[in-house]
């Protein structure tokens, strides 16, 4: 579907393409620069909507490409929320901004009866939930006196040391929210990237990733805060410089600044 650009009257990509041609500007630079990969540029030069991951990410990667070639990136926004985004809404019943209202119902027709099958299955999640609780009740009590027992005998035979409790790190379950339109990159101890020095918008959620890893490194290339959730625990980190921080079952702790380069 090609969106048109209300003040040159071009579509949105062909006015991307045209810039970038006029200015001399190879796509490598453009990826360089902005952080955004070759293949979703591409994709908003050729308007190959559904290549990018989502309408927030377009609209992001739209406003920064617009930007650096000296266009008004607000502009082509609106351009793309007026045109493609609209017509996304009504082609998928809402499924952007009202994943609730999939369905509407027609003028004169009933709602569905679902009410039923709906308490029936709450009730059925209630019933699990408070097995699993009597179970736990059940055993935790003697788990926790076994894991006690052994620690004492534990800090008995190494004579009460001080390294008793020092074992080796947990591999932690890492996601992230982004606060701000930002430059992140985030890889593993042993270099594996997860987030590949890319640019996100601001609201932009990135895992849980998986498999768990026993540390991380968390660079913000261009500052920003963060909110990083740790096994379920939610931490925000945030710096007006580039920053890089370390993540492990101990919690987060500032280091030197790691970037630009990722991993």
């Amino acid at each position: 579907m090609a969106s048109r650009d209300e003040g040159t009257g071009l579509p949105i990509g062909e006015v991307l393409k045209r810039t970038r041609s006029r200015r001399k500007v190879d796509i490598r630079t453009v990826e360089q620069q902005t952080k955004i990969r070759i293949k979703y540029l591409r994709a908003l030069e050729n308007e190959e909507w559904d290549v990018l991951p989502g309408p927030a990410y377009a609209k992001g990667f739209l406003r920064t490409y617009a930007q650096f070639l000296g266009l008004d990136g607000d502009a082509l926004v609106d351009e793309y929320r007026r045109t493609v985004e609209a017509a996304l809404r009504a082609d998928h019943g809402y499924q952007f901004s009202e994943p609730v209202l999939a369905r509407r119902l027609r003028p004169g027709e009933e709602p569905r009866r679902g009410w039923p099958a709906l308490a029936w299955a709450i009730g059925a999640l209630a019933v699990a939930a408070i097995a699993v609780l009597v179970i736990l009740g059940l055993t935790g009590g003697s788990t926790h006196r076994h894991h006690k027992g052994r620690h004492q005998a534990h800090q008995h035979g190494n004579g009460g040391g001080s390294n008793a409790g020092n074992g080796p790190k947990q591999p932690v379950t890492v996601s992230l929210v982004t606060r701000d339109d930002m430059e992140v990159c985030l890889v593993t101890g042993d270099g594996r990237a997860l987030i590949d020095a890319q640019t996100l918008i601001s609201g932009a959620n990135e895992g849980p990733f998986q498999p768990p890893a026993d540390n991380y490194r968390l660079d913000l290339d261009s500052g920003g805060a963060v909110t990083l959730t740790l096994d379920g625990k939610s931490h925000t980190v945030r710096s007006k410089v580039p920053a890089s921080y370390k993540i492990s079952s101990g919690g987060i702790q500032p280091t030197s600044f790691q970037g630009p380069a990722c991993p």
